[in-house]
Formats: structure tokens, C-alpha cells, sequence
């Protein structure tokens, strides 16, 4: 349990962990129920939770292994920004480097040949974007830090080309403002 977690009542505890366990557990019936398949509203305790993403960015190298639940915790991370309840602040930063990492790192995931890495390297891009045009203003020169980090995966020849194809898509994602 994260240390800002431990903070928290014993009631936004037990949303934590229901939810945790909804996102990283095998229980497709629970993932239904933890998250009401989008339909009902964050729920006002969590409104004033100190730490609003937590999941995200604390499980998404745990988990580089399966695409399932990477592909969840990026989910998890577009419902976090697209949330009217929720200030993100400084987890921006986390957001962003956990949405890199599943663009940019070659995951275990992807040694597999059957596994669609690049469609979760695609919605990561579009997340990221997503994330900067967003919630960019809280966190000053984060696309500088964004773009550097994408030229130097494309400037080294010895990253994969899952890696390379991660940086293209991430620098379209942005656009050429």
C-alpha cells in the first residue's frame, strides 16, 4: 500500500483496494462491478482523496508482462484526466511517465509474436497526448521533457524497433504545433 494511501479513511481504503483489485485481478465479474462500466460517477469520497492515481502509476511495470492489464491501467489512466472531480496536480508527471513507458519500453509482452503490443503503443501515444493538451499547464516544461525523451528513443540504434515505433507514434500523437 502506497505511504499517501495509508492516510487515507477506512472507507476510501477499502474503494483503494476494491478498486485495485478490480484493475489488476482476474475476476472479469469484479472489473463489471468495480467500475460500473463507466456509468455512475466517481464517488464523492474519492473526489477528495489525496492521492487520485495511484494504480496507474505505481503497477505498470509489475504488469509488462500482460498486455490485458496494461492495456487496463492505461484505461484506468484516460478515466483519471478525463475526471471533473479529480485535480491530478503533480501526479501529472507520473501519468505521463507511465504512459511512456508502455509507448516507449520494450515490454515482455512483446517477445511474444502474437501478442498486439503496437495497438497498446498506439492508445499510450494517444493517451499521452491527450494527458499534455490537458493537464500540460500544470506542470511546467513538460513537453520539452516529452520530446526529449522521444527524440533520444529514436536517435538510439540499439532501442527495438518497438521502441522506435513508440517515439513515431507518441511525436504524431502530439502533432506539429
Amino acid at each position: 500500500v502506497p505511504s499517501a494511501v495509508s492516510t487515507l479513511t477506512d472507507d476510501l481504503l477499502k474503494y483503494y483496494q476494491h478498486v485495485t483489485r478490480a484493475v489488476l485481478g482476474d475476476d472479469p465479474q469484479l472489473m463489471k462491478v468495480g467500475w460500473g462500466q463507466g456509468e455512475r460517477p466517481t464517488p464523492p469520497a474519492i473526489r477528495s482523496a489525496p492521492d487520485p492515481a495511484p494504480v496507474p502509476c505505481r503497477q505498470v511495470k509489475s504488469v509488462s508482462h500482460d498486455l490485458e492489464q496494461l492495456n487496463r491501467l492505461l484505461h484506468i489512466a484516460r478515466s483519471l484526466i478525463q475526471n471533473p472531480f479529480l485535480c491530478l496536480g503533480s501526479y501529472v508527471r507520473s501519468l505521463i511517465a507511465s504512459v511512456m513507458y508502455c509507448a516507449l519500453e520494450p515490454l515482455a509482452a512483446s517477445i511474444n509474436p502474437l501478442n498486439d503490443h503496437w495497438t497498446l503503443r498506439d492508445y499510450a501515444a494517444m493517451l499521452l497526448s491527450r494527458i499534455f493538451w490537458t493537464h500540460g499547464d500544470l506542470v511546467s516544461g513538460l513537453y520539452h521533457q516529452i520530446l526529449l525523451s522521444l527524440q533520444k528513443v529514436l536517435a538510439d540504434p540499439v532501442r527495438p524497433l518497438c521502441s522506435h515505433y513508440g517515439a513515431v507514434v507518441g511525436l504524431h500523437a502530439l502533432g506539429w504545433k
